[in-house]
C-alpha cells in the first residue's frame, strides 16, 4: 500500500506573471490536485499535490492565469524531479538500458516508470540545456581534436570533437546520409560546416589535432586562419605498423610458397612480439625475438625490426623539428628496406608533404601529439554497446547528459553554474 503524503502550497502575497513579468499582489483563481510519484526506500509513496493558479492583474497580458511553482515539482509532471534525476543517474553514471534502470526503480525505490516515460525524461532534461551553455562552463584548452567514426547501426558518420589536452568530448553532429558512401572520408563542406559550428558555439582553438584525411588542413584553415595542424601520432604510428604487418605478411607468403610451413607457422605466431615496442617486451619475449632475429638474419623480418625502431625514434628521441628532420633522413639514406616493397612506401609516407604536419608539436611546447580522440570514442563506444546504438538526437542529448554529469558534477535538472571552473 503507497504511503500519501499531501504537499499544499504556502500562498505568497506578492507573485510575479511569467509572460509579462510583472509584479503584482496574488489573487487566486483556481486550484486542484494531483498525484505525483516519489522515491522511497522504505515504502511506495505517492505526493498528493495543489496546483493553485493566480490571477494576471495585467490587462494587457494575454496570460489570464498561471500556476504558482512547487518546488520539486513541475507543471504536467507526475513523478517529482528527484526520481527523474535519479533515473537519469542511472543511465549516465551506471552506463544503464531504460530497461534497467525501469527495474531498478521498481526494485531498490519502490517506484515506477516506464522505459517511454524516462527516455522522455532524458531528452527534456537535455533540452533546458544548450551546448553552449555547457561548453562555456566547461571551458576550452584551446587544443582541438577532430575525428569520425560510425556509430552503431548508423548508415553515416558523426564527426567528433574533443578538447585534446582535458581528454574531454565537447560536441558531435551526424553528417549527411548522402555521405554515406565515403567511408572514412568527410567532405570539404561538411567540415567546414562543422568547424564553423563549433565556433558557433564558443570553441576557439589555436591547435587542431586531425587523423591524416587530406581535406583537413585546407578546411580548418579557412574558418581558422591562424590555426596550427598537428597529425595525429597514434594515427602516424597506426599507418607505419600497417607498412610493417604488411611486408612481414608478404614474407610469411614467400616461405609458404617454398614449402616451408614450420617457419611460416612460427612466425606468424609471434608476428605480433615482432611489431611490439621493444621497450615493452617482457623478457621471455626478448627471447623469442632475439632467437628470431637470428633465425631470419639479413631478410625482411630484421629490416622491419629495425626499421620501426627507427622510425619511432624520430618523434621519440627528437627533440626539435631540426632533429626529427635529421632523424627522418638519416633513415632514408639507409639502405636495408630498400628491398621491401612495403617498407619502401613507409618511407614515402614519412618523406611526404605529411611530414610537416606530425612534428608540429616539437616547436610548440604546449600542443600534445596526440590528441586522445580514439580513447573518446572508445569511451562512447560503451555507451553504444550497452543500449545497442543512439539515434541520431539521443547522442546528441545522451552527450550533453555525460557531461553535465561526468564533467561538470551537477545534475541535468539543475542550472549550471555560470561561475563554474
Amino acid at each position: 500500500m503507497a504511503r500519501l503524503t499531501t504537499i499544499r502550497v504556502r500562498l505568497p502575497k506578492w507573485v510575479r506573471c511569467p509572460r509579462c513579468h510583472q509584479r503584482q499582489p496574488f489573487r487566486k483563481k483556481t486550484e486542484h490536485w494531483k498525484l505525483v510519484k516519489d522515491l522511497d526506500s522504505h515504502q511506495p509513496r505517492v505526493l498528493k499535490v495543489q496546483v493553485v493558479y493566480a490571477k494576471c492583474r495585467n490587462p494587457s497580458c494575454p496570460l489570464q492565469s498561471f500556476a504558482l511553482p512547487t518546488a520539486g515539482i513541475g507543471r504536467y509532471q507526475r513523478a517529482t524531479t528527484r526520481l527523474q534525476a535519479e533515473a537519469i543517474a542511472g543511465l549516465i553514471d551506471d552506463n544503464s538500458t531504460l530497461q534497467k534502470t525501469a527495474a531498478r526503480l521498481n526494485r531498490s525505490l519502490n517506484t515506477s516508470a516506464s522505459k517511454s516515460a524516462i527516455d522522455r525524461w532524458k531528452h527534456r532534461a537535455a533540452s533546458q540545456v544548450s551546448f553552449r551553455e555547457i561548453l562555456e562552463a566547461l571551458g576550452f584548452s584551446g587544443v582541438l581534436a577532430i575525428d569520425e567514426f560510425k556509430p552503431t547501426r548508423s548508415k553515416t558518420f558523426d564527426l567528433l570533437a574533443c578538447d585534446a589536452r582535458r581528454d574531454r568530448m565537447l560536441y558531435l553532429e551526424t553528417l549527411p546520409k548522402w555521405a554515406a558512401w565515403r567511408t572514412g572520408t568527410v567532405s570539404h563542406g561538411d567540415l567546414e560546416a562543422f568547424l564553423r559550428r563549433l565556433h558557433a558555439l564558443g570553441v576557439t582553438p589555436w591547435a587542431i589535432i586531425f587523423d591524416m584525411a587530406t581535406v583537413y588542413p585546407k578546411q580548418a584553415r579557412k574558418v581558422f586562419p591562424d590555426i596550427l595542424i598537428q597529425f595525429d601520432y597514434f594515427h602516424v604510428v597506426q599507418e607505419l605498423f600497417r607498412w610493417c604487418r604488411n611486408a612481414l605478411i608478404r614474407f610469411r607468403k614467400d616461405l609458404l610458397a617454398d614449402g616451408r610451413t614450420d617457419e611460416a607457422a612460427e612466425l606468424w605466431e609471434h608476428r605480433w612480439r615482432l611489431l611490439k615496442n621493444m621497450d615493452r617486451l617482457s623478457p621471455r619475449e626478448h627471447e623469442v625475438v632475439t632467437q628470431l632475429i637470428e633465425l631470419y638474419r639479413g631478410t625482411v623480418v630484421e629490416a622491419v625490426l629495425l626499421f620501426k625502431d627507427q622510425a619511432r625514434a624520430i618523434f621519440t628521441d627528437a627533440t626539435t623539428v631540426e632533429d626529427a628532420y635529421a632523424l627522418r633522413d638519416a633513415l632514408a639514406a639507409e639502405t636495408y628496406w630498400r628491398g621491401s616493397w612495403h617498407l619502401t612506401k613507409a618511407m614515402q609516407f614519412l618523406l611526404s608533404w605529411r611530414f610537416a604536419y606530425m612534428v608540429t608539436y616539437l616547436s610548440h611546447p604546449g600542443l600534445p601529439r596526440c590528441g586522445n580522440a580514439e580513447s573518446c570514442i572508445r569511451r562512447w563506444r560503451l555507451m553504444e554497446k550497452a543500449r545497442y546504438g543512439l539515434a541520431a538526437q539521443g547522442r546528441q542529448d545522451h552527450l550533453k547528459l555525460y557531461q553535465l554529469r561526468k564533467y561538470l558534477g551537477i545534475e541535468p535538472l539543475q542550472q549550471i553554474d555560470k561561475e563554474h571552473p
